[in-house]
Formats: C-alpha cells, structure tokens, sequence
C-alpha cells in the first residue's frame, strides 16, 4: 500500500542524473515523503502480523464463553439458583462501568496497543481464580468482576487498534477480527457439550475436573503469551501505537459528552451489546428448560450454530467493499433478525425456536461492524470515548436485565420463560429503527 508521497519519491529518484544533483536535492523533502514501495509492503506484512496475533489471543482469552453453556450443570455444582446465575453473569457489568470510561480515555492518550496488553493480562488472572475457585459462589463473581474490568477496555482497543492499522479497510477489518472470534465462540460450546458427555460417560471425571482444569491451562496460556508478545511489542508498530489525539493536555469528563451524532450510534451499539449478551446468556438454559417439552439438539450445538453464523455473516460482510451497504446494514439485519427470533420464541416451539436464533444471529451479526466502523469513521478523534460511553449504557442495562430476568423466571417458573425472553430479542428490531432514524438525520 503506497502512499502518495512514496509515488513521488519512486519518480523523482528515476529521473535523477549527475546533471541533475541539485534538481535531486531540491526534491530531497520529497524523496523523504513516503517509504519504498518494499517498505510498504515489509510494513503491510508486519501489520498483518501483528493483527493475526492479537486475534488469536482474544479468541483463546474467550474461554469463557463456556460457562453458560453448562447451564443446570454449573448451577447445580454450585447450588445457585437461576437468580443467581443471572447475577454471576452480571456481575461483570460493575466494574466495567469505570473501566470502560477510563480505558477508552487512555486508548485515546496513549494508543490501543498498552491497553490490548493489560487486558488480556487481566483476563489471564481471571482465569486463574476460576481454577481456583472450588464450589463456591464468590470466587466466580470475583472472577466475574476481574474479567469485567479487563475485557470492555481490551474489546475497545482492539477495534481501534485494527482500525488504525487498515485505516482504508475499517470494516472488512473489523469483520474479519469480529469472525475470528465468533470461530472461537463456535469452538467453546462443543468443546463445554464435550466435556459434559464425557463426564456423564466417565467413572473418574468428574464436572470439577472439566470446569476447573482447563480454566488453568487457557489462562496459563493468555497469561505467557501476553508476556511474550509485551516484549515483542518493543519491535514497533508506530501506527498501532499512535495514540488518537494528538495533543497531550489532561482529559476531562466533559470529554466524555459526544457530539449528537456520535451518541446516537453509541445508543445503538449499546443495545446490540445488551440484547446479543443477554440472550447468549439464557439462550442454552432456556432450550433446556420446562417451556418445551424436548431437547431435540443439544443446547450447546445450538450455541455452536449460532456462533458459525456469527461466522459466516461477518465473512461475507468482510469481502464486501468498505461503501457496500453502508446504510442498509445499520437497517435491515435488526429489523430481519428480531423478527425471525420473536417468532420463534412465540411459537414455543423447539426446532423453530433454536433454528429462528440461528438465522436471526446470521441477520443482526451484520449490524455491529457497520455502526462501530461508521462511528470510527464519522469521530475517529472520539472513537474510544464513543466506545466506552456504549460500554457504560450496556453495562448498566445489561446488569439490571439479567439479574431481573433471573428474578422473573424463579417467580413465573420455567415454563413461563419464553416470555421472559422475548424482552431482550425486542431490542434488535429497535435497532433497525434507530438505524434508519440515524440515517434520515445525520446520514452521510
């Protein structure tokens, strides 16, 4: 990728000559605009590579995606009601309140790459307190906590960090590192329904064994290759590690008050953030629960399915061209999908219930890079505060939501859960709407 200074440079030094030396030192500044055509492509190469990098380590670091998985297994080792298991899910929203306003002001100052290296350090530990933690409740709501204060910060770095790096290619970029990841939330259901067959299957494994000792191993690994990659860091990626403004005086919270235009988006990304945790949450505890009257497939292959569309879609989102659908991604996934998955919760209905969350996850997955890239494109000196003031109105629905859905289905009963669910799948057609309203009022 060269720039244009460097097809200058490529030009003047064809045309130089002994007879021509100081015509050559007049265009010296020139020569100096950009860097060889080999340079160019030795620094595409070296940004691919760091990219690969952090996206593998973001996948592993997202084991934890496991737990709701195991649904009634791991509520009853710990011996929790589902009050509770909402409320552990939950808890994470709490500290990440402030470290979400906080990280996204110092990916502004000091560049997203210090910032992926914390977290995943931090989410590393978490995974050390889960090994650790036995059969009790607090341990794991630490752990919780730990993983909330980390993982906000780490996703909003990444997004910057990725978009800094292919500043023309934002949201394929983005999509690709969004489909890395839903690879990794594909994964971890299967191997969390493998794990539980065979502890059904085996005489000497038991459910600790399958919940406590890989949280060691996955964490041991995020925790060594943090540490590798921090001195690996030292090597330079100047466009990774700019920070986004470039003037150094103190931030203020005022900082925080976006431009109208910019909040709207963040609403928007905030409530897909509610609506897909959420419902990712309950989505395998419902499939087993009393409102049918059958498991016709594993809930954690329906985890696993709903993940590889998450796949799939980003795939396709990433090959299009960066103008490709501008406006009709930020429309018509949520309006499709929350349709789709209403429907099959109202129908209380296995197949049409598991496979409607299935397509549904096909539609809206297409949403988020739109907006995210949108607003990194529309505010990139205000990227990270956008991010974190999302994160912050998330976090807080997303804390009161779950621990009221938990509270709901102890009261109605299970067989009434369906009903409880449809609250979080109403915000996707919400979406759409705010889309399309987005559009009409500050659309480019």
């Amino acid at each position: 990728m060269a720039t244009t200074g460097s097809r200058k440079a490529t030009s003047t030094h064809s045309s130089v000559s002994a007879v021509d030396a100081d015509h050559a030192r007049n265009n010296k500044s020139e020569d100096t605009a950009g860097p060889p055509l080999s340079s160019a492509r030795t620094r595409f190469r070296r940004h691919l590579f760091y990219a690969l990098v952090i996206t593998v380590l973001v996948v592993i670091a997202g084991y934890h995606q496991v737990l709701p998985v195991f649904r009634s297994h791991f509520k009853n080792y710990l011996q929790i009601g589902d009050a509770r298991f909402g409320f552990l899910f939950s808890i994470s929203a709490l500290p990440s309140l402030i470290s979400i306003l906080l990280g996204g002001q110092l990916i502004d100052r000091w560049g997203p790459r210090r910032m992926i290296r914390i977290g995943l350090t931090g989410l590393g530990t978490s995974m050390f307190v889960v090994a650790f933690a036995g059969q009790r409740f607090w341990p794991f709501a630490v752990a919780a906590g730990i993983a909330g204060v980390f993982s906000g910060p780490l996703f909003i770095a990444v997004s910057a960090y990725l978009g800094k790096l292919f500043p023309n290619n934002q949201r394929q970029v983005l999509s690709l590192n969004l489909a890395s990841t839903s690879a990794g939330g594909m994964m971890f259901p299967l191997v969390a329904e493998g794990f539980l067959t065979l502890a059904r299957r085996s005489e000497t494994i038991a459910f600790r064994h399958i919940l406590h000792l890989p949280f060691f191993i996955v964490g041991s690994i995020v925790l060594v290759s943090s540490l590798i990659y921090r001195k690996r860091a030292h090597a330079g990626l100047s466009a990774g590690d700019a920070p986004a403004s470039s003037d150094n005086r103190s931030w203020h919270w005022r900082d925080l008050l976006l431009p109208r235009h910019s909040f709207f988006l963040a609403a928007l990304i905030a409530v897909h953030g509610i609506s897909d945790s959420t419902i990712h949450v309950w989505m395998a505890r419902f499939l087993e629960s009393r409102s049918f009257h059958a498991a016709l497939i594993a809930p954690g292959l329906v985890m696993s399915a709903h993940s590889l569309a998450y796949l799939l879609a980003r795939g396709v989102l990433a090959a299009l061209p960066d103008r490709v659908g501008r406006r009709m991604f930020m429309i018509v996934p949520g309006l499709l999908g929350g349709g789709i998955l209403i429907g099959g919760i109202l129908s209380r209905d296995y197949l049409l219930t598991a496979c409607g969350y299935i397509v549904a996850s096909f539609c809206w997955s297409c949403e988020y890079p739109a907006m995210v890239s949108t607003l990194l494109r529309t505010d990139r000196r205000r990227f990270g505060a956008g991010m974190a003031v999302a994160g912050v109105i998330s976090s807080m629905i997303r804390f009161l939501l779950l621990i009221g859905m938990g509270i709901l289905i102890e009261r109605l009963g299970e067989q009434m859960m369906w009903l409880v669910m449809l609250v979080p799948a109403c915000g996707f057609p919400l979406i759409g709407v705010g889309g399309w309203v987005w559009q009409r009022w500050y659309g480019e």
